[in-house]
């Protein structure tokens, strides 16, 4: 499996946006797959927040993913402090 940097990611991305590039052109260029150029365009839409920020959808997916397991976190704490007592 061939590592690329994000740098290249980012950079192929913005070609495709900015230079209304196709993915094809930018594959044969490049030596990248069409498919794995969809994933990296995919990855790197915005989301916007509900305080009006912008982030991309990967990184907004991590979020949820880390508010999930510090509510979990935080339901064990309150179980804990329960059966201790300590309420």
């Amino acid at each position: 499996m061939k590592y690329y940097s994000d740098e290249f990611k980012n950079n192929i991305v913005k070609l495709y946006h900015n230079e209304n590039r196709s993915k094809k052109s930018l594959a044969n260029e490049y030596g990248v797959h069409p498919t794995t150029i969809s994933h990296w365009i995919k990855r790197a839409k915005l989301v916007e927040l509900p305080d009006g920020g912008v982030t991309s959808v990967e990184a907004f997916k991590q979020l949820q993913k880390e508010n999930q397991q510090l509510k979990e976190e935080n339901e064990i704490l309150k179980a804990a402090a329960l059966l201790l007592g300590k309420h």
